[in-house]
């Protein structure tokens, strides 16, 4: 038997209206057949945890394997709720999804499953690669992301001030990670974006879904090295997907957070655009 968990009620909030990224722009999203601009994935996938690190504290950040999927948009300023189970007699598994009340009867927009692993996963073994200048950065398109490819390699950490603000951002500002100096796991998911969209210029793109394998915490202000490879990239309903593997690594070395990334680079809206 599931026991289901306290719901979590929040108001989204957009937090990339000034991104790159124009799929989180209002005139630019409705203009490719959505209600406005996205909030991005990565901060509703940060809703979805608050049950997960509820449950487990920094244990999740230790050896969790959660796995996120995004179905339907979340827009900036709708009232959604995160509604969770765990399996606790079973075999642990926690599940979670945002709902939008508004939209009753509708399945989630986007869904989270968590569980602890007996050991951390073993990551990949991800080369080092060149940063490229953000204004010498190629058009994203399947050559620039063919499989094998050595995303741009960079550095990163985030202070206390500057990690309270996300929590806010997020919606999470209470989270007991932060008493115990750990990032928040969003946090953390942000850069396997950051990686793909430092490393090739992109037009509005979307992320689809993540799989985060969780093998030590990391600190607030911990300097860590993010890598990445493309692992995938294919067309499907004329969408043109991108896979990548994205790995953080300490100081020591050794590999902190190993996230396996999906994201549309290329809608099919905008295909269709520069057919017609």
């Amino acid at each position: 038997m599931a026991t289901q968990l306290p719901v979590h009620s929040l108001v989204a909030h957009n937090t990339a209206t000034s991104s790159e990224n124009k799929i989180h722009d209002d005139t630019v999203a409705a203009a490719l057949g959505f209600g406005g601009g996205l909030v991005p994935g990565v901060d509703v996938y940060a809703y979805l945890c608050q049950p997960a690190v509820a449950h487990w504290g920094a244990e999740l950040l230790t050896r969790g394997r959660v796995a996120t999927r995004f179905g339907s948009p979340v827009y900036d300023g709708e009232r959604v709720e995160v509604r969770a189970t765990v399996d606790e007699d079973g075999d642990g598994v926690l599940r979670a999804g945002v709902h939008a009340p508004t939209r009753p009867g509708r399945a989630a927009d986007a869904t989270l499953e968590a569980r602890l692993a007996d050991e951390p996963a073993t990551p990949p073994d991800v080369p080092r690669g060149d940063q490229p200048d953000p204004a010498d950065r190629p058009p994203a398109s399947p050559d620039e992301l063919a499989v094998g490819t050595v995303l741009g390699t960079f550095d990163w950490s985030i202070g206390a001030g500057d990690h309270a603000a996300y929590l806010a951002d997020v919606r999470d500002d209470r989270s007991p990670l932060a008493e115990l100096g750990l990032v928040h796991p969003g946090a953390l998911l942000r850069l396997a974006n950051s990686v793909l969209s430092e490393t090739v210029r992109l037009g509005p793109w979307i992320h689809v879904g993540s799989t985060i394998h969780h093998r030590r915490p990391i600190e607030i202000g911990e300097a860590i090295e993010v890598r990445g490879v493309v692992t995938g990239n294919r067309e499907h309903r004329g969408h043109r997907f991108v896979d990548l593997d994205a790995v953080l690594l300490g100081a020591d070395g050794q590999a902190r957070v190993w996230i396996e990334h999906t994201a549309i680079y290329e809608p099919r809206q905008l295909r269709d655009a520069a057919a017609s």
